[in-house]
C-alpha cells in the first residue's frame, strides 16, 4: 500500500513589517542645494514629495515634466537645482533654451558657423544636441512661446525613440539618447502669445504649477508687510477682484536686498516701477496701506546734486 504523501510546510511568512506609503512617498529627500548663481535653494513638498527627489525620480523613468506659474516663482530655480549640481564626472548638468517667437529648429539642434578669419564654416551644437550628446536633462524655459511647428523636434525623442538625428548636418551620425535624458518645460501660461498644443501637452507625463511659498520667503528676511501686501493681492485674485501684476519670490528678494541697502522707501518705489504701468495705481494702493510703505511712488530720477555743477 502506498503512503500518503505528506502536505508540504509553507513557507514562514515574512516578519520585516511592509510599508503602506505608496512607491513614490518613500523616494529618498535630496535635500537643499546650491544654485549656479550661490543662492541656496530650499526643496518643496509636491504630492508628498521633495521637489529635487521627484524630478530626478522622474528623469530615471524618463517622464517628461512641465512646469507652470508666473514669472520669478521658482521654476527655473528648482530645475537648475535639481541637476546643475548633479553633474556626473566632467560633464553638465542639464542643458537649457529660452524660447521666444523667432526660436527656430536650428536653435534646438545646432548651426553651421563661419570662422571670421579663416572663412571656413564649423558645426556649432545647440542644446538639444548637447543634451543627447551629454546625456542630460533639456530645460525649455518659456515653452509656450515658441512655435508649435518648431517644437515638433522633441516629439520623436519625447515619444521614446532612441536616436537624435541631424538633418541640417548630414554628416554627422545619429546619436543615441541615453537614460539621463529627459524634457522639463516650464512656462507661463497666463502671458501674451503663449500656448502649448494637444500633441505637446500629452508628451509631457506630469503638469505641476509652481507659487511662490511666502513663508519661506519670510525665512530669507522679506518683511512682513511686503508678505502681507501680495498675500492680499493674492486672496483678491482668488476671488477675481484683483487682475493685476503680483510680485513672486525673485521680486520680494530683490525687494529685501534693495531695502537692506538702500533702505525701505527705495525699494518700494523700486518695486513700483518694476511693476507694469497698467498695474501701477492698484499696487501702489496696496502697498499705501503699510505705514512703512506709505510714501510709495514708482522710482525715477529726480533734481541734480548740490554742489555738483562746476
Amino acid at each position: 500500500m502506498q503512503e500518503a504523501s505528506r502536505p508540504q510546510a509553507r513557507p514562514a511568512r515574512s516578519t520585516k513589517p511592509r510599508s503602506t506609503a505608496p512607491a513614490a512617498l518613500r523616494i529618498t529627500p535630496v535635500g537643499p542645494q546650491v544654485r549656479p548663481n550661490g543662492q541656496l535653494y530650499q526643496p518643496r513638498l509636491l504630492g508628498g514629495m521633495e521637489d529635487l527627489a521627484f524630478l530626478r525620480d522622474a528623469r530615471d523613468h524618463t517622464e517628461h515634466v512641465l512646469m507652470t506659474g508666473p514669472p520669478g516663482s521658482g521654476k527655473t530655480a528648482l530645475a537648475e537645482a535639481s541637476f546643475v549640481m548633479d553633474a556626473r564626472a566632467g560633464q553638465r548638468g542639464l542643458e537649457t533654451i529660452v524660447g521666444t517667437a523667432d526660436t527656430t529648429e536650428a536653435d534646438f539642434l545646432g548651426t553651421f558657423v563661419q570662422d571670421p578669419i579663416t572663412g571656413t564654416f564649423e558645426w556649432l551644437p545647440g542644446p538639444l544636441m548637447r543634451s543627447v550628446l551629454h546625456d542630460v536633462p533639456l530645460l525649455v524655459d518659456e515653452i509656450a512661446l515658441i512655435d508649435s511647428r518648431v517644437l515638433t523636434v522633441l516629439y520623436a525623442l519625447m515619444d521614446g525613440r532612441g536616436e537624435l538625428h541631424i538633418p541640417m548636418n548630414p554628416a554627422l551620425d545619429p546619436i543615441k539618447v541615453g537614460p539621463g535624458w529627459f524634457v522639463i518645460g516650464a512656462c507661463n501660461p497666463d502671458v501674451p502669445g503663449a500656448h502649448l498644443s494637444d500633441a505637446l501637452l500629452s508628451r509631457f507625463h506630469h503638469h505641476f504649477e509652481i507659487t511662490t511659498d511666502w513663508d519661506l520667503a519670510a525665512d530669507m528676511g522679506v518683511p512682513m508687510d511686503l508678505i502681507t501686501v501680495v498675500k492680499n493681492l493674492e486672496t483678491r485674485k482668488g476671488q477675481q477682484t484683483y487682475e493685476g501684476w503680483i510680485p513672486q519670490m525673485r521680486d520680494a528678494l530683490a525687494f529685501s536686498e534693495a531695502a537692506r541697502r538702500y533702505g525701505t522707501a527705495f525699494a518700494v518705489n523700486s518695486l513700483l516701477r518694476k511693476c507694469p504701468a497698467a498695474d501701477r495705481e492698484d499696487l501702489g494702493t496696496a502697498l499705501k496701506s503699510k505705514s512703512d510703505f506709505a510714501d510709495a511712488a514708482p522710482l525715477a530720477l529726480g533734481a541734480r546734486v548740490a554742489g555738483s555743477h562746476r
